[in-house]
């Protein structure tokens, strides 16, 4: 076996994980979009909420293997996965993060976005708090590690 033939197997593998986790994450926020639609009886949205949480358990899973691969201790992959499984980032919250990591400043971010300054700063407050971290160098990493800055 050649040295180089584990990280190309990780790299396969995390790539592979990574895209069907992608697919799952997209189905997720299809999902909670049309949870959130008035129009809907009851019945049928409490089905869909039912679908979101299997979809949500299954790109956790997904997420936690690709950590495990990487090599992360065990309490920080359970750290993670408590930031996925418990206090998912909202859809604005997922957006913000998406332009913060493109090194946006919240003035730039709240230009694009069309929100005040004081909301994209509330926006990154709770990513912050769900991420469990202080700054924006820390979130991003967090983020990088949970598998929530997935190529758009």
């Amino acid at each position: 076996m050649h040295k180089d033939e584990p990280r190309a197997r990780l790299e396969i593998a995390e790539a592979l994980h990574s895209g069907v986790a992608a697919e799952i994450d997209e189905i997720g926020n299809d999902l909670a979009e049309l949870i959130g639609r008035r129009t809907l009886s009851p019945a049928l949205r409490g089905h869909l909420r039912a679908l979101l949480a299997k979809n949500t358990a299954l790109s956790v899973h997904l997420r936690e293997e690709i950590l495990q691969l990487r090599g992360l201790d065990q309490q920080k992959v359970a750290q993670l996965k408590k930031v996925r499984e418990l206090t998912p980032l909202t859809k604005k919250e997922s957006e913000i993060l998406h332009q913060l990591n493109k090194a946006l400043t919240s003035k730039e971010i709240a230009a694009d976005q069309f929100l005040s300054q004081a909301t994209v700063k509330s926006h990154l407050a709770a990513i912050y708090r769900k991420l469990g971290v202080t700054n924006k160098t820390a979130a991003l990493d967090a983020a990088r590690n949970a598998g929530l800055l997935n190529l758009k």
